[in-house]
């Protein structure tokens, strides 16, 4: 037996858990980077190594995501909450945002705390969202810095900002 649950409440609960934040990013049909903020991104599997994250049915990234498309993802760091912010529709005035082209050709954040360099796997419908895996072709990360974290609002590790 199934019941109703309150999403507003399911969100509540979900923002306990503590989740880094990434950007998704891929090129549109002009050669434009588009993106969104992502904290449901995972790695999923060492051999083959494959990561994931999910996007929303009606959001404007998934048209973009078929399978073999490249796709960059990006781990803020503190200092990037307004990135988060753009990407997630939230600014209210949009920002510049430095990217880097990676040799493969895929864009991903300047200055991330760590990136990949992905290329879409399989993507498989779940609920109102659908979970693309990813193919993890390059990665790097940083020596120094702190994840942005969201718990409740963004976070550092050692505190609020």
């Amino acid at each position: 037996m199934s019941h109703k649950i309150d999403g507003k409440r399911l969100r509540q609960v979900a923002g306990a858990f503590a989740t880094g934040v990434t950007v998704v990013t891929t090129e549109n049909e002009k050669g434009a980077v588009q993106g969104m903020t992502a904290s449901s991104f995972l790695s999923v599997s060492l051999d083959p190594p494959l990561v994931s994250f999910c996007v929303k049915e009606d959001g404007n990234l998934l048209p973009l995501l078929k399978d073999g498309k490249r796709v960059g993802i990006s781990i803020l760091s503190a200092k990037q909450k307004e990135i988060s912010n753009q990407f997630a529709g939230i600014n209210k005035e949009e920002i510049a945002v430095p990217m880097i082209k990676r040799a493969d050709g895929i864009a991903t954040i300047e200055n991330a705390l760590a990136w990949y360099s992905t290329e879409v796997y399989m993507i498989i419908p779940t609920g109102d969202h659908f979970t693309a895996y990813c193919r993890v072709l390059d990665l790097d990360r940083a020596e120094e810095g702190e994840p942005l974290v969201y718990w409740s609002g963004y976070r550092t590790v050692g505190g609020n900002i």
